[in-house]
């Protein structure tokens, strides 16, 4: 027994030792692993607000023919697993309808081939909240290309998904070109934006984007690098890069800046830097072609500028100085453009010199 007892004494006497030893690495990793485990929630938080910059935004100038769908919205948005989406099927509402009618959504002829067949809202609302959400899946989440193809249809997924899966006005402008191409006879077709007359771009509404998108206000803007601001408020999106661009006949484009998205007549467009005002008016080509349309110059040192082109007005003139962030105009389409969106350039000098913007820009937005 006296054994037994000394033996049971010297193995805990051990066990304590070790425990004591062990004690403090234990409570080590254990902190550890918890750090570890909440920075990768967050980051995986970050990143899933990154690729979706509908979260933290709002519907905006909606009618109230449309907020009184509103908590209806919300009941199919939650249980088709998309209420983060809520206020952009508002959006799509407004400008499907302004909330007026038996089909606020126009959901008949997705859902029966023909207008008109749907005679209760909340049938529409239904039906429409569902076509989107599985227009969001199908489009990985992109939403300017799910935005999109509940005007344009599925199959403006699919061209998208094979083109780099990511909305672009120039995909949008190309896609209904190819569709009125096969379609034009049947007559039921016409082109309801200007610029998509001159190149027959007639199949459905190659605006429908920017036309959702006037009634959502952004407030999650993309986070990024730089030294400078954005040039642009809201979430920033590069509809178009830098350099060598192919075009769906196959030519090629030098493309001297960065395209942005951006709302007509709506977005601000800001300086993302202190600099002097060289040049602001409307911008023709030497053979008195459209060019760059209105047009802002800014010199930001020796040899050193930038230019915001398209803008639908101006807010400085020449000879102007220009504080960083202060807004220097507004997004347009005009000029040689296939709408609405912001040309960016930075240069080393007036009209040459181009440099990618990307090596300077800060993404996180205003």
């Amino acid at each position: 027994m006296i054994r037994q007892a000394v033996e049971l004494k010297v193995k805990t006497t051990v066990y304590s030792t070790i425990l004591k030893v062990l004690l403090p690495f234990l409570l080590v990793f254990g902190l550890l692993f918890t750090i570890v485990f909440f920075l990768l929630m967050m980051a995986d938080q970050l990143t899933g607000e990154q690729k979706n910059p509908v979260q933290g935004g709002k519907a905006t100038n909606v009618s109230k023919e449309v907020l009184r769908y509103q908590s209806t919205v919300k009941k199919y948005t939650k249980e088709y697993g998309i209420s983060q989406y809520t206020d952009i099927i508002l959006a799509i509402m407004m400008q499907e309808s302004g909330g007026r009618g038996d089909d606020p959504m126009q959901a008949s002829e997705s859902h029966c081939g023909t207008v008109g067949c749907i005679k209760k809202p909340e049938k529409s609302i239904q039906l429409g909240t569902k076509n989107f959400a599985q227009q969001l899946k199908k489009a990985k989440g992109d939403l300017k290309t799910a935005i999109q193809s509940y005007n344009f249809g599925g199959g403006f997924i699919d061209y998208v998904n094979q083109r780099g899966g990511h909305y672009t006005k120039e995909l949008a402008m190309n896609f209904s070109k190819r569709q009125y191409q096969k379609l034009a006879h049947t007559g039921i077709y016409h082109c309801i934006r200007p610029e998509a007359v001159p190149v027959n771009a007639c199949y459905g509404d190659v605006g429908y984007v920017d036309a959702v998108l006037k009634y959502y206000d952004f407030t999650s803007p993309v986070q990024g690098k730089g030294k400078w601001t954005t040039p642009i408020e809201g979430a920033v999106e590069v509809t178009s890069g830098f350099g060598t661009r192919t075009w769906e006949d196959g030519s090629k484009e030098n493309h001297k800046g960065l395209d942005f998205g951006c709302i007509n007549r709506v977005t601000p467009i800001y300086a993302p830097r202190k600099g002097k005002v060289i040049y602001s008016e409307f911008h023709k080509n030497k053979n008195g072609a459209p060019g760059y349309g209105n047009l802002v110059i800014l010199q930001h040192g020796k040899g050193l500028y930038t230019g915001y082109a398209h803008l639908f007005e101006t807010n400085v003139r020449e000879g102007q100085a220009i504080k960083e962030g202060q807004q220097i105009g507004v997004c347009g389409s005009t000029g040689h453009s296939t709408g609405p969106h912001l040309h960016f350039e930075v240069k080393t000098s007036e009209w040459g010199g181009h440099l990618n913007p990307q090596s300077v820009l800060d993404f996180r937005g205003r």
